[in-house]
């Protein structure tokens, strides 16, 4: 993917944080001084979400990595250099999903995040020679807080490069998630590995995109996104293109990225399929068939279509996000809103040959990874 072609598409959301942060020089220059020329390795340019020229080691061997989807932990595991992890946000390391498949997650150090409190100190004697950074710039007051956490990062002398949720795009599209992919491969030397492990994702999202395309917009399935605990993804959400654009569905919940709902509107909108997202933790289905209080009163909506005709379905703790897992997450989706077109895929199969040919994991390893998707989270005192 050729990043240029979409830099105007990425600069029409990003261009006030550039305004709102203009004490941050890296947002309209590049990152630390590029090294010495005697320096060993020399360096490398790397340009980020922020279409900013970050200059790099040419060879990096510490990394700390702060995201929400887990792409560039993932994407390192599987370019074979997950031992270069040095540091973590807090919340990756509470991630038992995530620290079951990238062992890696288990030794780094917490450095806490924006959202709680980022550890410079510990960053500092880390030695850290870059900081991958995913934020939420939702808002004026997330961008400007992204901007004070780069500052003080790179005022350590710590290049920072600077990833941007793919909800937060003016056009969320799964492309800019693969930026990810091709940027991280960038930075290790990896080009051909990040290009062959995107081209792979992409492969099985044409699987439902090819079974899905000739849906007529009269029998599009109008389905709602429940993001445990109390929300639904809108039409902002990255989650709302999975659906819109590569499962060829209705999204019924309206404009909004995370739209907080009550019983009675759910009951108003009444979807023909309800998909649960593991955002808080995994929500089986059985558990509102049977109308336990999780997040929602599920007793009080059991004359939902989607209930009383049992089409709901769960999907795992990362298997919803714009990463790695999204094509096993999104065919499991599709088999629930088209049954009949994806009858012939033994979704349990599936899901254990992706994780083994994706990840290069045995098969009983690909099995506990696959596990630790049912992560409660915070469903667990629920």
């Amino acid at each position: 993917m050729n990043r240029s072609r979409t830099t105007a598409r990425r600069l029409a959301p990003l261009a006030l944080a550039c305004a709102a942060v203009t004490a941050l020089a890296a947002c309209a220059q590049s990152g630390p001084a590029p090294a010495a020329a005697d320096e060993p390795g020399g360096t490398r340019v790397i340009v980020d979400h922020w279409d900013r020229e970050v200059v790099v080691p040419e060879v990096v061997d510490r990394a700390v990595v702060m995201e929400w989807e887990g792409l560039v932990a993932k994407s390192m595991m599987i370019f074979g250099i997950e031992d270069r992890i040095v540091a973590v946000d807090t919340a990756t390391k509470k991630q038992s999903f995530r620290n079951e498949l990238v062992p890696a997650l288990q030794d780094a150090v917490d450095v806490g995040s924006a959202w709680s409190g980022v550890d410079y100190e510990q960053i500092a004697a880390l030695d850290a020679d870059v900081v991958f950074l995913e934020a939420w710039v939702a808002s004026e007051e997330n961008r400007t807080m992204h901007a004070d956490e780069i500052e003080k990062i790179e005022a350590l002398g710590i290049p920072v490069i600077v990833f941007v949720s793919p909800s937060n795009f003016a056009e969320p599209d799964i492309a800019t998630a693969w930026e990810y992919v091709e940027i991280v491969g960038e930075v290790f030397d990896k080009q051909d590995e990040a290009t062959a492990l995107v081209e792979r994702l992409e492969s099985e999202l044409d699987v439902i995109r090819e079974r899905t395309a000739d849906i007529a917009p009269e029998d599009r399935a109008d389905v709602l996104m429940f993001a445990t605990v109390d929300n639904v993804m809108g039409e902002k959400s990255i989650q709302s293109y999975f659906l819109t654009e590569i499962l060829n569905a209705n999204n019924i919940a309206g404009p909004g990225t995370f739209i907080t709902v009550a019983e009675e509107q759910m009951l108003a909108l009444d979807p023909d399929v309800l998909l649960v997202l593991g955002h808080d933790g995994y929500l089986d289905p059985e558990r509102i068939y049977a109308g336990e209080s999780v997040g929602l009163n599920w007793a009080n909506l059991q004359r939902m279509r989607a209930i009383a005709e049992r089409r709901v379905a769960s999907v795992g703790y990362d298997e919803w996000r714009a990463t790695v897992e999204t094509p096993i997450g999104l065919l499991k989706m599709a088999a629930a809103v088209y049954p009949e077109r994806f009858a012939d895929i033994d979704l349990v199969a599936a899901e254990q040959s992706f994780y083994e040919d994706v990840y290069g994991l045995a098969a009983g390893d690909a099995r506990t990874a696959i596990d630790a998707q049912h992560y409660l989270g915070e469903l667990a005192n629920r």
